[in-house]
């Protein structure tokens, strides 16, 4: 844990609640980008569009962790706004809307480093919410047209991911620079100022209420998933397959459930996760939950014969990046007998049976996957248990 990383404890308030049902919004219409036929360039701008709006709420979600009690209110009501209008704008993004969404990207970012600076810290763990760095290609992209448009914003957002992965030390003066100073003032005559107290102190995160942030927001998109399953049950006869399909979605999204909420990403059996390490594992897991929810509405929804294409990959797709975020974040967690044991080899399961699942029926397919997360679970129970009575 960092050194400035605190584990104060608090629960969300009724505001920070408000800010995750407006950007859940922004998720439900990215879900309804991958109903029907969709094939690897409509998966990738879905995984492109999520990670922008993923990257407007989390720079609000850390900068009120941060603020707490000083949390301005209107600044954050403006960011929703905004957020809004960029969740309109989503099943339009590569089209006429186009420039809609970048500019309100552009907007919520830009607000979000504006309002960091009153908090006069630097957040360390995840730099990316303060600059500005990795928003300048897509106001370039204004300009350019698909697919140019699309590598810009790749690059952007590449920026905004790989600088907290690097970055390892706190902002501060340099010596050089302080003895020069130092000097100067010595030949003049004076007291040399301080510098350092001109750099913004280190934030200090709240981890227990970050953690409860991040759970929350999963366990909103874990219900709109439910929402998928719902809807297309409610549509269609309630025959023996679908009656089938939907209870093995329900057990899926249950043992997807369990050890998140058991482990957590920024708490996991006692130990935590490094922040930079957590907020890409948590967006891994949030755009992973969403293509698997759209793949489980389409089986219900064809629950007869084998599954569609787009479904079985979207439905295995997004399993296994949910169990690549637990395999990348297990090392960290003192978790890696379970890697080895039962999340490598579950993530092999499940992108073997999207790869070679075409003739699998959709019931099978489910029940399949429903085994695989049951092995993560069971095993981690094991392991749990083990430790307990060691």
């Amino acid at each position: 844990m960092s050194t400035h990383e605190s584990a104060v404890g608090r629960h969300a308030s009724w505001l920070e609640l408000f800010f995750d049902l407006v950007a859940v919004a922004a998720v439900a219409q990215l879900a309804h980008r991958l109903h029907g036929e969709v094939g690897p360039s409509d998966v990738g701008l879905f995984v492109l569009l999520y990670l922008a709006v993923w990257m407007c709420w989390s720079a609000f979600t850390l900068y009120a962790n941060v603020a707490r009690e000083r949390t301005r209110r209107r600044s954050m009501l403006a960011a929703m706004f905004v957020i809004a209008i960029m969740a309109a704008a989503i099943p339009e993004a590569t089209g006429p809307r186009a420039v809609v969404f970048i500019v309100t990207y552009v907007v919520v970012r830009a607000l979000g480093a504006r309002t960091w600076q009153g908090t006069g810290t630097h957040l360390t763990a995840w730099p990316s919410v303060q600059g500005l760095i990795g928003v300048l290609p897509w106001v370039a992209s204004i300009w350019v047209d698909p697919p140019g448009r699309y590598v810009l914003w790749t690059v952007g957002l590449a920026i905004d991911i790989v600088l907290p992965l690097l970055a390892n030390a706190e902002r501060r003066v340099p010596r050089f620079a302080q003895r020069l100073i130092e000097q100067q003032a010595e030949r003049e005559g004076r007291a040399a100022p301080d510098m350092s107290t001109l750099v913004p102190r280190p934030a200090e995160l709240d981890l227990p209420h970050l953690a409860e942030r991040l759970g929350l927001f999963l366990i909103i998109v874990l219900g709109e998933a439910v929402l998928q399953v719902v809807s297309a049950a409610a549509e269609l006869p309630w025959t023996a397959g679908l009656i089938a399909v939907a209870l093995g979605g329900f057990a899926l999204l249950a043992g997807i459930w369990w050890p998140m909420f058991r482990y957590g990403l920024v708490g996991s059996a006692g130990r935590m996760l490094p922040v930079r390490l957590a907020m890409p594992l948590h967006f891994l897991t949030a755009a992973g939950i969403t293509a698997l929810a759209v793949g489980l509405g389409g089986l219900v929804a064809h629950p007869v014969g084998p599954a569609p294409v787009a479904d079985r990959w979207l439905l295995c797709g997004g399993l296994a990046a949910w169990g690549l975020s637990g395999i990348l974040g297990a090392p960290r967690a003192g978790r890696t007998h379970w890697l080895l044991v039962a999340g490598a080899p579950g993530l092999v399961l499940t992108l073997g049976l999207g790869a070679f699942g075409a003739r699998l029926p959709g019931v099978a397919l489910v029940w399949l996957l429903v085994v695989v997360v049951g092995g993560h679970l069971g095993y981690g129970m094991r392991l749990d248990r083990r430790a307990v009575t060691a």
